[in-house]
């Protein structure tokens, strides 16, 4: 298992959580908050996950962390009191055994500084059967209302992906309090105009809150998926400031390698350094800590805009629809 964790050199680290680990299978980038990743693979390898470099194959055999890198990294925030949230994501830890999950969130529930749980799951959507009765009992019952609390947040990318098993497997969390949360990966494939809002009408109908919408990745394997920072910042304008506000909840971020969350809409966290002959523009983010503790920027080429209303042509949209765009650029 450890070899097949160490099988790629740190270049393949696009986010550079090997420089914010502290110890293995903890990755913590703020001082409150850690992530927690006992398990390797998912139902489902989505091209935008920053963590598909470390995956070979969906539901890959011997996924879970040894007993004892799982205990030490538990034990470490055990030992970090200033830690008050754990993010348990991967992969995706519900696709391990109820059991299993069981024995690893009641050793988190029970260090008494733990006071919020986050699940990172994408299940409700690629395997909706997987939120169980017994599933959300377990979950259910890590609840001390104030004093601990337990939330999913998943990734729902389209209406498309909005079944019925899913709603229902939705509406079994919520019945039990367990708050659900999304995560839109802002990509090409779903940026057409309103499509972002009409999902976030939906989600709120089945008791989703938006919370996130982000940029995808900039690694070059994404590169299709990709669309400029005006394009989100054009959207969270003119098309999410249409819905009432408890639709239009979710924040415009783009995740820094090794820095975390840029929030977007806050301009003044990025600079223009310059724009390249293509017409990309290329930013230095600034981490939030930057008038806290030192700490050094992070400059990323951004997506051509002309580039990203050519392809927008190329599957039937009219650019024109798009043309304020260059306001956010």
């Amino acid at each position: 298992m450890l070899e097949q964790r160490g099988r790629c050199d740190a270049s393949c680290d696009f986010m550079l959580e090997s420089d914010t680990s502290p110890i293995g299978l903890v990755t913590r980038r703020y001082p409150g908050i850690v992530i927690l990743k006992p398990y390797n693979t998912c139902p489902q390898i989505c091209v935008y996950c920053q963590r598909n470099w470390e995956i070979e194959q969906a539901m890959e055999p011997g996924a879970l962390a040894p007993e004892a890198e799982i205990e030490g990294a538990i034990n470490w925030i055990r030992e970090h009191p200033a830690v008050s949230e754990v993010l348990v994501t991967g992969g995706d830890p519900l696709a391990m055994s109820t059991k299993k999950i069981g024995q690893i969130l009641r050793r988190v529930a029970a260090i008494p500084h733990v006071d919020l749980i986050r699940i990172g799951s994408r299940t409700p959507v690629t395997m909706s059967m997987r939120i169980s009765e017994d599933l959300v009992a377990l979950l259910a019952g890590l609840r001390e209302p104030g004093r601990r609390e337990i939330l999913l947040v998943t990734h729902v990318e389209h209406p498309c992906e909005v079944t019925p098993e899913m709603v229902a497997a939705v509406d079994r969390l919520r019945r039990a309090g367990i708050a659900v949360y999304n995560q839109l990966v802002y990509t090409f494939f779903v940026s057409r105009r309103f499509e972002a809002a009409a999902l976030r009408r939906l989600l709120r109908r089945c008791g989703i809150d938006p919370y996130y919408t982000f940029i995808p990745k900039g690694k070059d394997e994404t590169s299709a998926y990709r669309v400029p920072i005006a394009r989100l910042l054009q959207e969270q304008k003119e098309e999410a400031r249409l819905l009432p506000g408890t639709r239009r909840t979710d924040e415009a971020v783009l995740n820094v390698p090794g820095l975390g969350k840029n929030y977007l809409r806050a301009r003044q966290h990025r600079d223009i350094l310059s724009i390249l002959p293509d017409g990309s523009r290329v930013y230095e983010f600034h981490p939030w800590e930057k008038n806290v503790v030192a700490q050094r920027t992070y400059v990323s080429v951004d997506v051509p805009v002309l580039d990203y209303l050519q392809r927008l042509a190329l599957i039937g949209e009219d650019p024109a629809d798009y043309a304020s765009i260059w306001y956010y650029s």
